[in-house]
C-alpha cells in the first residue's frame, strides 16, 4: 500500500521562508496593536518577555556571563530609554530569535533510518523480537501487530491526508508517546507530521538525534509570557497554512494522575481554525483542516512513579517539564523493556473519528456531518455578513467546543485494560472501608493493609459487569483481555504487573490475602477509570446510571 504524499519532505527547503512569515506576522500584529491600543504598547510586551526570561534564567542558574543574559539584559535597558522605532527594532530581534529557535529540521535520509530501526527497536520491546533480527534490522512485525493493537479507520485518514490537513491530537501518558505515535503511523501508512516536543527531549540523549531532525519543534512550556506563546501559535499556524501535518499533546503535558485528559490547552488547538480561516480566505485549494483525537492505551507507564508523586506533592503547581524521571534513567527503561516483553497486551493506539475545526464528524470525502447526521458546509461557520472572516471571540468559543468534542472522543476511545480494572475495584473498596478518610489519608495511612483475594476477585467482578455493559452502550471501550478474562483471571494479572517494574510493588499476595505496598501507584492505574462515573455506581444497587 503507498503511503500518502507528505509536505514534510520539503520543509527544509521552505524552512527560512517559515521563519520569515511568522516573524513579518506576529511583528506586524504586535505594532498595530500598539497603535490601536496603550495597553498594547510595545514597552510593555518587552518589559514582559525580558523580566520573565531573566526571571527564568535566575532560577535556572544560569550564568549571568551568557549570550542568553547578556542578550535579555540589555533589552532590559534599553527598552525604558528607547523611542517607538527602537523598540519596534528590539521587537523584531526578539521574535526571529524565537522563531529561529522553535522552528525544526526534517532530513529524508534520517526519516529512512526511523523507519528501518523503530520498527524492530519497538518490536524488541513489545514482541519479544530476537536480538538477531534487531541487529539485521528484520523486524518480526507479526509479534508486533500481535503486542501491540492499532485501531480506527486509519484508511478514511489516509484519503483525508491527500484532501486536506491532519492534526493528530493523542492523549498523553509517557515520553515514549511521540516515538510511539511515529511507528503507529508508519505502520498504518499514514505520512509523517511535524510535532510540538517539550525542550527537554531535544537534550536528552536518546531523543535529542531523532527531535532535531524529524520536523519536531520545540515547545518550552516554562514560557508563559504572550510574546513567546504568540510566536509558538504562529509558527503552528503557518505550518498549517501550508499543508504540513502535525501532531501536537492537547493536554499539554504527560497526565501527571493518569487520569484521561478532560482540560486542554486551547493555544495550539485554536491554530487549527486560524489556519482553516486563513486558507478560505486565501481561496487555497484543499482549505480543510481535519482533527483526529487519539488514545495510547498503556497498561504500565515508564513514569508513573515520578508522575503521580509529582501529582500528589505539587498538583497544578508542579513543575512544567520533569528532567529527572524514569525516562532519563537508562536502567529503568532498560528494566521497563523486560518488564513489557513479558506482557500479553502492553499497548493499544486507538485513532478515533476525525473532525472538522468545529468539532463535527467528516466522512471520508472530508464532508462535515453536524450531530444530527446532516452535512453541513463548514464555510459558513465563518460567514460575517455573507462573507468568511475572522472574529477573535466567536473563534475562541469554536475552538473551546472543538476541545469538548476531543476530550468527548478520548472518554469514549480510552482502551481499558484488565490492570486499570483490578487496580480501580480494589483503590474503591479500600476507600469504603475508611469513609471518614479522605484521599490523603488513604494515601498515606492504607499501606500494608490487607485484602482478601476473594474480596479482590469479588469487586472486580462487580465492576467488570458495569464497564462490559457500558462497552455494549459504546461509552468506554475494553481491550480484548478485559472483555474475555474472568475476574480471577484480571485478579491474577494485575497482581504480576504491579509486582514486574515499578521499584515499590504495588501489592504483593500473602497465602489467601493481597498486601498493600505502593498505593500511590494502585491510585495512579485505578485513575484511568475516573470520569466515568463508576464510583457512584459501584455503591448504587444494580450499578444503574
Amino acid at each position: 500500500m503507498q503511503r500518502p504524499s507528505s509536505a514534510l519532505f520539503r520543509f527544509n527547503r521552505e524552512r527560512q521562508e517559515i521563519i520569515e512569515q511568522v516573524v513579518e506576522r506576529v511583528t506586524r500584529e504586535a505594532i498595530r496593536q500598539a497603535w490601536q491600543s496603550p495597553e498594547d504598547a510595545l514597552e510593555y510586551r518587552l518589559h514582559e518577555a525580558a523580566f520573565a526570561e531573566l526571571s527564568r534564567m535566575d532560577r535556572g542558574d544560569t550564568s549571568r556571563f551568557g549570550p542568553d543574559f547578556q542578550f535579555w539584559r540589555d533589552v532590559a535597558h534599553r527598552v525604558g530609554r528607547a523611542g517607538e522605532e527602537e523598540n519596534a527594532e528590539l521587537l523584531n530581534r526578539i521574535v526571529v530569535r524565537y522563531a529561529r529557535d522553535i522552528a525544526g529540521h526534517f532530513r529524508a535520509n534520517v526519516f529512512r533510518l526511523a523507519t528501518s530501526v523503530l520498527p524492530s527497536g519497538i518490536s524488541l520491546v513489545f514482541g519479544k523480537q530476537q536480538v538477531s533480527d534487531l541487529l539485521t534490522l528484520q523486524p518480526n512485525l507479526t509479534a508486533l501487530q500481535q503486542k501491540v493493537q492499532i485501531e480506527g479507520e486509519t484508511g478514511k485518514l489516509r484519503q483525508l491526508s491527500e484532501i486536506g490537513t491532519l492534526i493528530m491530537v493523542p492523549t498523553h501518558s509517557s515520553h515514549m508517546d511521540s516515538m510511539l505515535m511515529g511507528w503507529a503511523l508508519n505502520e498504518v501508512k499514514l505520512p509523517p507530521v511535524t510535532y510540538g516536543a517539550e525542550t527537554n527531549l531535544f537534550s536528552n540523549p536518546m531523543t535529542s538525534f531523532f527531535m532535531q531532525n524529524l520536523g519536531a519543534y520545540k515547545v518550552d512550556r516554562t514560557q508563559k509570557h504572550a510574546l513567546y506563546k504568540t510566536v509558538l501559535k504562529e509558527y503552528s499556524r503557518v505550518l498549517l497554512e501550508r499543508g504540513f501535518h502535525s501532531l501536537f499533546f492537547p493536554g499539554g503535558h504527560r497526565s501527571r494522575n493518569n487520569q484521561v485528559e478532560s482540560h486542554l490547552k486551547l493555544g495550539l488547538l485554536g491554530t487549527a481554525l486560524d489556519a482553516y480561516t486563513s486558507n478560505v480566505m486565501a481561496r487555497r485549494p484543499n482549505p480543510n483542516v481535519f482533527i483526529v483525537p487519539v488514545t495510547l492505551n498503556y497498561n504500565l507507564v515508564l513514569e508513573a512513579e515520578t508522575l503521580i508523586h509529582e501529582h500528589l506533592e505539587y498538583g497544578d503547581r508542579g513543575r512544567a517539564i520533569i528532567e529527572d524521571d524514569e525516562f532519563t534513567d537508562f536502567r529503568r527503561i532498560v528494566n521497563y523493556i523486560g518488564t513489557v516483553l513479558e506482557m500479553d497486551s502492553p499497548l493499544s493506539i486507538r485513532f478515533g473519528t476525525p473532525m472538522d475545526v468545529f468539532g463535527n464528524q467528516v466522512d471520508i470525502d472530508g464532508e462535515s456531518i453536524d450531530l444530527q447526521g446532516r452535512r453541513v458546509d463548514p464555510e459558513r461557520y465563518l460567514w460575517i455578513d455573507g462573507v468568511p472572516g475572522a472574529d477573535r471571540d466567536r473563534d475562541r468559543q469554536y475552538t473551546r467546543l472543538l476541545g469538548d468534542r476531543i476530550t468527548e472522543s478520548f472518554r469514549s476511545n480510552t482502551v481499558i485494560q484488565p490492570l486499570h480494572l483490578v487496580s480501580f475495584a480494589v483503590f474503591e473498596h479500600l476507600r469504603r472501608q475508611h469513609p471518614g478518610w479522605d484521599l490523603q489519608k488513604v494515601l498515606r495511612f492504607s499501606r500494608g493493609e490487607k485484602i482478601g483475594l476473594m474480596i479482590a476477585e469479588g469487586e472486580t467482578e462487580r465492576l467488570v459487569r458495569l464497564v462490559r455493559r457500558d462497552a455494549e452502550e459504546g461509552t468506554l471501550r475494553l481491550s480484548r483481555s478485559a472483555r474475555t478474562m474472568s475476574a480471577r483471571q484480571m485478579v491474577d494479572e494485575a497482581i504480576r504487573y504491579w509486582r514486574a517494574y515499578h521499584t515499590r510493588p504495588v501489592a504483593t499476595v500473602e497465602l489467601s490475602e493481597i498486601r498493600l505496598g505502593a498505593v500511590d501507584l494502585l491510585h495512579f492505574y485505578a485513575n484511568r477509570l475516573a470520569g466515568y462515573d463508576l464510583e457512584r455506581r459501584l455503591r448504587t444497587p444494580g450499578g444503574y446510571r
